[in-house]
This record gives C-alpha cells, sequence and structure tokens, in this order.
C-alpha cells in the first residue's frame, strides 16, 4: 500500500492532527516587526517554559563549569574533565533511541517533570557528597553515569515538546530561542561559578544548581500542554509509517561529526588554561563564557532567518568559523588573543547545530518526532563521549594545542568534502525504516 493510501484511509482525527501539524511548515512572515526574532513567545505555554527552562540553565552551566574544574584538579589531568563528561553523556547513545519510542506514547509533560526532578535530587546529592569531602574521580564518574542515564530520556522529551509548546509555524524559531538561552545561560553560568567557588567552594555551585530545577517545574506545572502521543501511533498496533527523508540522517551524521571534533574543547578548556595560557580557574571561566558569547550570536543569527535556504549556507559559514576558531586557539598562547578566537568556536558550534536541529525538526514526520529526536541526542551524545575519550589521554600525551589544531583541520576538511559533493544536497525522495 502505497503512502497516499495509508493518508486516505486515516481517521478524521488522523486528519484533523496532521492538519494542525503540517500547516505553516515555514514560519509566518513579519519581515519588518522586531518580533519575528521571538515571535515563539507570542503562545503562553512556551512563554512560561522558556522562563523557567531559562533560570535551570544557568545552574546547570554553573554545575557543568564545576565539575570540570573539580574533576581537574584530582590530578591536573584533563583525562578527568573528559571522561567525567564522557560518561554523563555516553547512556544516550543507548538511551537516545529507545526512549525515542518511549517519548512518542507518552504525555510529554507529566515526563518531564519526573526526569526533571530526579535531576535536581541528584544535583542536591552532589552537592552534599562535596561538602563532605566524599568525592572521588571514580565517584564522580558513576554520578555521571547515572546523571546520564536521566538526560538520556529528558533531552530527546524537552526537543519533542517543542513542537506541542509552540506549534510547527513558530518551530525554527523556538529552536533558536532554546538555544539563545541555552547559550545565554553557557555565558552566565561559568562566570556566576567562578564567583561563588572563589567565595563559598564547589558545594555551593552544585547546590544552587539543584534549587533553579524549581523554576523549570513551576513553568512545567503552569502551562496546559500535556505534550499526548500523534494519534497515528494507536494504529496498526501503534507502528509510525510514516516515511523518513535520507537528508534527515545526512544531517544528523553530519552533526555528529562536528559535535565530537568541536564540543571537546570544552573538557580541554581547563588544561588549556593551566598549561597554555598558565593561568588558573577565572580564566577558564572566561573561556567558556567567551564561547557563550560567540554562542548568543550565533543565536540571534539562526532566529533572524527568513527562509529555508538561508540554512544551508548558514551551516557552511558555522563550520568555516569553528575550524578557524579551533585552529587559532592551537596557535596562541596569550588569554588576549585566546579570548578573540573562543567566541568563534561558540558562533560556529551553536550556528551549525541549530540550524541542523532545526532541519531534522521540520523533516521529520510528526508520528516518529521523538523516535528521530532520540536518534539525534544518541548520536550527538556518542560523538561527544568518544571526541572527549579521544582527546583528553592525546591532550596529555602531545598537548592541549596540538588536539584543538587537529580538531580545527578535521572540521574544515568536512566543509570541503561537504561543498565539494554535496553532502547536503536536496535529497531524492524518501526511505522507509
Amino acid at each position: 500500500m502505497s503512502l497516499g493510501d495509508k493518508d486516505a484511509r486515516a481517521s478524521p482525527v488522523e486528519k484533523a492532527h496532521d492538519s494542525k501539524e503540517e500547516k505553516s511548515i515555514e514560519p509566518q512572515t513579519e519581515d519588518n516587526s522586531a518580533w519575528r526574532l521571538v515571535r515563539a513567545l507570542k503562545e503562553p505555554n512556551y512563554r512560561y517554559y522558556f522562563m523557567g527552562q531559562g533560570i535551570s540553565l544557568i545552574g546547570t552551566w554553573m554545575q557543568n563549569a564545576t565539575l570540570g574544574w573539580v574533576a581537574f584538579s584530582f590530578a591536573e589531568q584533563s583525562r578527568w574533565p573528559a571522561w567525567v563528561s564522557a560518561s554523563q553523556l555516553l547512556p544516550s547513545v543507548i538511551l537516545g533511541p529507545l526512549a525515542g519510542r518511549f517519548i512518542d506514547r507518552l504525555p510529554k509533560r507529566k515526563l518531564i517533570l519526573i526526569t526533571q526532578s530526579i535531576l535536581a535530587l541528584l544535583g542536591l546529592a552532589l552537592a552534599l557528597a562535596s561538602w563532605a569531602d566524599w568525592l572521588t574521580p571514580g565517584r564522580l564518574i558513576v554520578w555521571a553515569v547515572v546523571s546520564g542515564m536521566v538526560l538520556g530520556i529528558d533531552l530527546p522529551a524537552r526537543l519533542a515538546y517543542l513542537v506541542d509548546l509552540a506549534g510547527r509555524g513558530s518551530l525554527p524559531n523556538a529552536v533558536a530561542l532554546n538555544s539563545f538561552q541555552f547559550n545565554l545561560a553557557r555565558a552566565i553560568g561559568p562566570s556566576i561559578a567562578a564567583l561563588v567557588m572563589v567565595q563559598w567552594g564547589a558545594p555551593a555551585c552544585f547546590a544552587l544548581n539543584a534549587l533553579t530545577y524549581t523554576a523549570v517545574l513551576f513553568a512545567l506545572f503552569l502551562n496546559d500542554a500535556p505534550g499526548l502521543p500523534h494519534p497515528r501511533l494507536h494504529a496498526k498496533g501503534g507502528t509510525a509509517t510514516a516515511a523518513i527523508p535520507p537528508s534527515v540522517w545526512g544531517t544528523v551524521i553530519l552533526a555528529g561529526l562536528v559535535s565530537g571534533l568541536g564540543w571537546p574543547v570544552l573538557a580541554l578548556a581547563p588544561g588549556y588554561a593551566s598549561q597554555v595560557l598558565h593561568q588558573g580557574p577565572e580564566t577558564y571561566a572566561y573561556l567558556l563564557a567567551g564561547i557563550g558569547v560567540g554562542a548568543l550570536c550565533a543565536c540571534v543569527w539562526v532566529a533572524a532567518e527568513r527562509s529555508e535556504s538561508q540554512r544551508r549556507f548558514r551551516m557552511d559559514l558555522a563550520m568555516l568559523s569553528v575550524g578557524c576558531g579551533l585552529s587559532i586557539l592551537a596557535q596562541v598562547e596569550r588569554m588576549e588573543l585566546a579570548l578573540l578566537a573562543a567566541p568563534m568556536v561558540g558562533l560556529g558550534m551553536v550556528g551549525f547545530l541549530a540550524t541542523a536541529q532545526t532541519m531534522v525538526q521540520m523533516q521529520a514526520p510528526a508520528s516518529q518526532r521523538g523516535f528521530i529526536l532520540g536518534v539525534w541526542t544518541g548520536v550527538l551524545s556518542g560523538s561527544l563521549p568518544l571526541g572527549n575519550f579521544l582527546a583528553g589521554p592525546l591532550a596529555d600525551e602531545f598537548g592541549v594545542a596540538f588536539v584543538l589544531k587537529m580538531a580545527g583541520l578535521g572540521i574544515l576538511l568536512a566543509l570541503g568534502i561537504r561543498v565539494a559533493i554535496g553532502w547536503a544536497g536536496p535529497y531524492r525522495g524518501p526511505v522507509r525504516l
């Protein structure tokens, strides 16, 4: 039976859902209005979620920055922050695709309430363990694995929930705004963490992060978007039959490659600040903040898009920016020059990944969005641990600058191949799973 025959036999409920889902595939044009940059905030449910998640993300980046420095301080080796980061992401490689199928069948709002509550408790446990001086490298990795298991369900659920909160017509803008607040938190969180660590120590950073989860939990209680499963999942034993464009898989694979080469710079930043720039935790925080500033610029860039054709061009420019930024970091030994290159990395990484995620979300069939975003999470989460597991020991053996140089050249090479053979060119029809 053809896909068209199946659509013809769909129930009225399915057709109504699909009609609502598919209308306004591109954002409604408000080209002459500044509100075009924040149009998704006009939806109350998304607005509540945006504000609550923004507060929570500042706490998350406080915790991430503190984790990196605590892990590095155990033996002053780059492998420990790299391995802790990898351990937190690795569970998503397995859980991401499995959780995606699970997410497609449950109300997303209730599921996210559960996962966010567990993450708050884990943050509190980390604060207590740090305060009691109970942390060791092994125990920190165990905590990271448990946290990663929860994130393996939470991340694809929150990504899939965006359509329910903002609507498909405002989805690209919602993705851009989410990237904006994520990277605003990336810029603010480490700076606050540096101040708090100097004044009160790492336990206070972890405790403040646990407290910030109350904001997103309150926002979830306020909104009335349950994120119900797509009606077609209830047909034929719950098997979704919509075709998935091959361009979705191509974009996911390219995103995994760029992520695996580019994001280990975050795990290498403590070693870079200490061993290359010969500075302390303040400079480490400034480097992360610099990457965050570039990321914020990328979010404005993404939010201001006017057409689908801009996305492919933006992906090329973003890859060029991150490749050049990493290469420059590898060559300089002065803090001022490093702080000029760091925003290039943030601009490129976030500009590329936010655009790639938008393309995946827009092209994903509604009945399989959770599954596809689970795969997206799994691929990115898998590429990050792989990159970190390689980057940490290589940095200890050959130096941080060598690893950054190889990563930059790798991304520039991938860009050259993409341009030369049209890797991300138009797809020619759908394929079936």
